[in-house]
């Protein structure tokens, strides 16, 4: 009962925005910017500059805005959208979508309503206080992989934890439409790599100079700690069967190839 209630009261505030995002879209000139050559060119646009991406009436999104928001999201998130125009444009869409029924709350006082400014003060402390916490408290912080170890060992109980791995990769991407030649290609790329590291080179190294992953590849490759089912498959089948300091022969997924080293390993017990 509890949960149908929660799905019709969702469902009644989503109709309600949409209604008033409707009614002021109409009073306003709402300018759509389609997916075309010059929506994608504005988002190649260097730092610099700072194109409008998406216009409402007075309602504006620039290409500022959008970074702001992309950073709130996980890092495989944002390049997903970042290489995708058309999930972009409904990110701006939407973006827009908030402007506008936000300040029609506004013009309505709804903000200035007892219960909303107590709520409103809840979620801008609770962003205040991660934001702190991540961009001056642990800027310069850091814990060694003994402490990690140790304080895990403590409260190993309290966390329910499950068995987890950190590990490196250098990523060639291989496109699900590329030739049997393209594929070719790359995996004889990641060969090239796994030879040089068989030979003992320095493998963040290599990933910093080879890696198409752009998310990590400035990080040596490193993808932190990760529990099972929260990557694809094929790879952490692999990475949950590579002692810590190995580095595991090429594994194909959807993404490519990856040449993979396994750093360290948690074990839940």
């Amino acid at each position: 009962m509890k949960l149908r209630m929660l799905v019709l009261v969702s469902l009644a505030l989503f109709l309600v925005a949409a209604t008033a995002f409707a009614a002021q879209k109409a009073s306003i000139k709402y300018k759509e910017y389609p997916i075309n050559e010059e929506f994608k060119s504005s988002m190649m646009i260097t730092a610099q500059e700072d194109p409008t991406l998406g216009k409402a009436g007075d309602y504006v999104i620039k290409k500022s805005d959008v970074e702001r928001m992309l950073a709130y999201y996980p890092a495989d998130t944002q390049k997903r959208l970042q290489e995708n125009p058309v999930e972009m444009e409904t990110l701006v869409k939407r973006m827009l979508e908030i402007k506008v029924v936000a300040d029609v709350a506004k013009k309505e006082k709804f903000d200035r309503r007892p219960q909303i400014k107590k709520q409103l003060t809840y979620v801008t402390d609770d962003f205040l206080s991660r934001e702190y916490l991540a961009k001056v408290v642990m800027r310069d912080a850091t814990v060694s992989e003994a402490e990690l170890k140790e304080y895990y060992t403590q409260n190993k109980e309290r966390l329910g934890i499950p068995e987890q791995v950190r590990a490196r990769h250098i990523l060639f991407i291989v496109d699900p439409a590329a030739s049997e030649d393209e594929k070719y290609q790359a995996k004889a790329r990641a060969e090239a790599i796994l030879k040089q590291v068989q030979a003992g080179e320095d493998f963040a190294q290599l990933a910093e100079a080879y890696s198409e992953d752009q998310s990590t590849k400035s990080k040596g490759g490193d993808l932190g700690y990760f529990s099972p089912g929260r990557m694809v498959p094929e790879f952490e089948g692999v990475a949950f069967y590579t002692d810590p300091g190995e580095a595991s022969d090429i594994v194909e997924t959807k993404y490519g190839y990856h040449n993979q080293n396994l750093l360290s390993r948690t074990i839940a017990q």
